[in-house]
């Protein structure tokens, strides 16, 4: 894979050719949104779904739609081929673009795109699938609106380095007593052979293809139910299994939780049989 390529509205570029303006609204405010896309054997996995993320995003944040669904598909394409990915994600940033150093909206400003390839070490995934890992919770103290990708993502990387310090893959936050998301995953529990996530319509979580994935398509091939409902740490302590769930991760087994064990402490079967029922439906997809 070749991480000296970037793709700059229309242009694919080597990264030292590009001057980030000091007005750039999403270098100043964290005005603007992004969206990962998983690649799998040199193709982009619903690449038109992310792209319709993004560009619902930027339509609510007020983004001019500079760029369409089907041109940021074709984005997708031609980086793939430019930097020869063959497995790993491709992730694209859409800032406000450059104004004045003021909140109000510029009266003129060009949107600006930003797409690169980003390397993912997916064997090591399936290493620490076989075990399991161990999560911490920490306060949701992120403001509202989750649902949209912003740029601003502080609160995700203090939580994020809290985790890593205590020796824990990632941080679990937690908002008035319930449990919503991890830093980068969404976050499921299944409990007397149903799976639980907490509700996307709460706007606390992020927009997550690969939870959706689960809930529309994966979930049905266990004859599993999916029940959207806010829960607490201990109903989740409580439950046979539970894992994490998302672009970087793919379906990844929890085994404990602020060092108390779920179910057995080890991956469990329903975990392990969702992330084969992806990885079919990935082989599929991109065959």
């Amino acid at each position: 894979m070749k991480t000296d390529l970037i793709l700059v509205n229309n242009d694919i570029i080597d990264p030292e050719e590009l001057n980030v303006h000091p007005f750039n609204r999403g270098h100043q405010f964290g005005d603007g949104v992004y969206e990962i896309v998983p690649v799998y054997n040199g193709k982009a996995l619903h690449a038109e779904m992310h792209m319709e993320n993004l560009f619902n995003a930027m339509v609510q944040i007020k983004i001019p739609g500079f760029y369409m669904v089907e041109e940021m598909v074709d984005f997708t394409r031609r980086m793939i081929e430019a930097a020869e990915v063959t497995d790993g994600l491709l992730y694209t940033q859409v800032t406000r673009g450059i104004g004045p150093y003021e909140l109000d909206f510029p009266e003129q400003c060009e949107p600006e795109l930003i797409m690169q390839a980003v390397p993912l070490e997916r064997e090591k995934l399936a290493e620490l699938r076989k075990t399991g890992v161990n999560l911490m919770t920490v306060p949701d103290e992120r403001a509202v609106k989750c649902e949209l990708n912003t740029l601003f993502r502080l609160p995700e990387i203090l939580a994020r380095n809290k985790a890593r310090v205590g020796k824990c893959y990632d941080a679990l936050f937690v908002r008035d007593e319930k449990i919503t998301e991890a830093t980068e995953s969404a976050f499921m529990v299944v409990k007397d052979e149903m799976l639980w996530t907490y509700p996307a319509k709460l706007g606390s979580i992020h927009a997550n293809e690969t939870r959706q994935m689960i809930k529309d398509r994966l979930a049905a091939t266990l004859d599993m139910q999916v029940i959207e409902k806010a829960f607490t740490k201990e109903f989740a302590l409580g439950a046979e299994e539970a894992f994490l769930c998302g672009p970087r991760c793919e379906i990844m087994p929890v085994a404990k939780i602020d060092r108390r064990m779920i179910g057995d402490g080890k991956p469990g079967k329903m975990t392990l049989q969702l992330q084969d029922a992806l990885e079919d439906y990935i082989r599929e997809e991109t065959k």
